[in-house]
């Protein structure tokens, strides 16, 4: 039996610091213990077959056939591993980077898979043990248990250091992504990077069933609501509460819910709850210190790009265009990944002629050029513009800011990543959309809140998309978290399709 003397890891402590090499001051002696166990495995196999085969030459009624268990006794890794056990024929499988065949013994099918399922074990029961399992968004959580559904990575000293320095390092950003998380889920608004200010009522729609014995929507609206309650309890000092213990609010909304005689209100620790007929629960903040605390955290989390956050007269002075260019120019340039989606999504045909506007580095550019289409760039900076000319050879690159420049010709297709701060992507995408032909598509990768906010210079933006709400709501497209991370911002994003009448 081996004792792990290990204090909890601190998700706010500073990375790096701390009591890691405590961590995994003991993975060598567990792993040996992993060794051991496969090797008694397989000697117990053995000595199952040779023990089969004896009985079988002993009695004149020969071999017995072994059949493992129905599948109602067992969940599917212990049945997998008991048929490879009570197996006495070959296995084989395709090899993922070759896609050849691979032949096994019926013994090194068992092996095999009782590698596989000792592995999983011990990976799940110490990040148990060590604590890390609390310190998991879970994101972070159903990523590292998938991770272990196929074929886990062996559990050696050096995987188990590398897993968890890599856990260790990266806590505060997993703890701060946690949070923002349960905001999204909560309402899609909070996508957008400058929804950092939650204000005192948040509305979790179509949460419980409308029926009057109906209960939750779903496990996750449920589930939801229990971490928003975490969370202020965690960060007022409190331990976590299940989500059916009577002290938490889950338990209080569910009660309110069966007694009926809705809307009823429900007053909990740190919020109160009003249950609607139509299922919305409407939350109102009470400790308005743990509030702005939260706050603080989805700040440090999105690293905004520097002078968008709120909405203040920057953005209801729309629906004209910002006099001045965007701080440093708001560069955050585009991946090759979202390159790719933007491509994909503006359906480029070989000859098209397409422009992007704000060009930056060309990634758009680019990919463009590769399919086959005629593009010409316009760039505000002068180096950048003469590296589209030079380092990648377009020809038709255009130093300006963009936005005083007026159409003379018109293009099938507008590629854009424009400048995000205080709404400067609704004014390139509104502008560019003179620039397109009839029947033309324009793609820009925009901020999340572009698709909700509803002051003038966003309204603006919403009057170039159709009227009907499907059709609207079929124009955007989400980009998967942390797109531009590698630009130094956690900001997310959307893809916005506008394709121009052709009457």
């Amino acid at each position: 039996m081996h004792h792990l003397k290990i204090e909890r890891p601190d998700a706010s402590a500073q990375p790096n610091g701390g009591n890691l090499p405590a961590l995994l001051a003991n993975i060598e002696d567990l792993t040996k213990g992993r060794d051991r166990a496969i090797a008694l495995w397989l000697d117990a196999y053995d000595t199952l077959h040779a023990n089969i085969d004896a009985a079988a030459a002993a009695s004149i009624g020969g071999k017995i056939a072994l059949h493992a268990p129905s599948r109602d006794r067992y969940d599917s890794s212990e049945r997998d591993v008991t048929i490879a056990f009570l197996a006495t024929g070959g296995a084989s499988y395709r090899d993922r980077d070759t896609s050849k065949r691979i032949e096994f013994t019926a013994r090194q099918q068992f092996e095999r898979t009782v590698t596989h399922e000792v592995d999983r074990r011990c990976w799940s029961n110490l990040l148990e043990k060590l604590g890390f399992d609390a310190l998991l968004d879970r994101q972070a959580r159903e990523e590292f248990r998938d991770s272990l559904k196929d074929e886990p990575p062996a559990f050696t000293p050096e995987n188990c250091s590398a897993t968890f320095t890599s856990i260790w390092g990266n806590r505060r950003d997993m703890y701060l992504r946690g949070i923002a998380n349960v905001f999204m889920k909560m309402d899609r608004r909070f996508r957008s990077h400058d929804a950092f200010e939650i204000g005192s009522r948040l509305i979790l729609e179509r949460a419980m069933r409308t029926e009057s014995w109906g209960g939750w929507e779903s496990y996750q609206r449920r589930d939801t609501l229990h971490d928003v309650e975490r969370i202020f309890r965690e960060l007022d000092g409190l331990p976590p509460i299940g989500p059916n213990q009577a002290i938490g609010i889950v338990h209080q909304v569910e009660t309110a819910k069966r007694t009926g005689g809705l809307p009823r209100l429900v007053e909990g620790d740190y919020f109160r709850v009003r249950v609607f007929q139509n299922g919305n629960l409407h939350l109102w903040f009470e400790r308005k210190d743990l509030l702005k605390q939260i706050n603080a955290l989805l700040l440090e989390y999105y690293k905004p790009i520097e002078g968008d956050v709120g909405t203040g007269p920057s953005y209801e002075a729309g629906p004209l265009y910002h006099a001045t260019p965007a701080k440093k120019f708001g560069a955050f340039n585009s991946s090759q990944e979202v390159a790719d989606r933007v491509i994909g999504l503006a359906a480029i045909r070989e000859g098209d002629r397409v422009l992007e506007p704000s060009a930056g580095t060309g990634v758009l550019a680019c990919a463009a050029r590769t399919k086959g289409a005629d593009v010409s760039c316009i760039e505000i900076q002068p180096g950048l513009a003469h590296e589209l000319r030079v380092v990648h050879g377009f020809d038709d690159v255009t130093t300006i800011d963009f936005l005083s420049v007026m159409p003379t010709e018109t293009f099938d297709r507008i590629v854009m990543n424009p400048p995000f701060d205080r709404g400067r992507d609704c004014d390139h995408v509104r502008h560019a959309y003179q620039f397109l032909k009839p029947g033309g598509v324009l793609v820009a990768v925009m901020s999340a809140r572009a698709e909700f906010a509803s002051d003038a210079r966003h309204k603006a933006l919403h009057d170039l998309l159709p009227r009907d709400p499907w059709r609207r709501a079929q124009c955007w497209h989400e980009l998967p978290e942390r797109s531009f991370a590698h630009a130094g911002t956690n900001v997310n994003t959307v893809m916005l399709v506008i394709r121009k009448p052709s009457g």
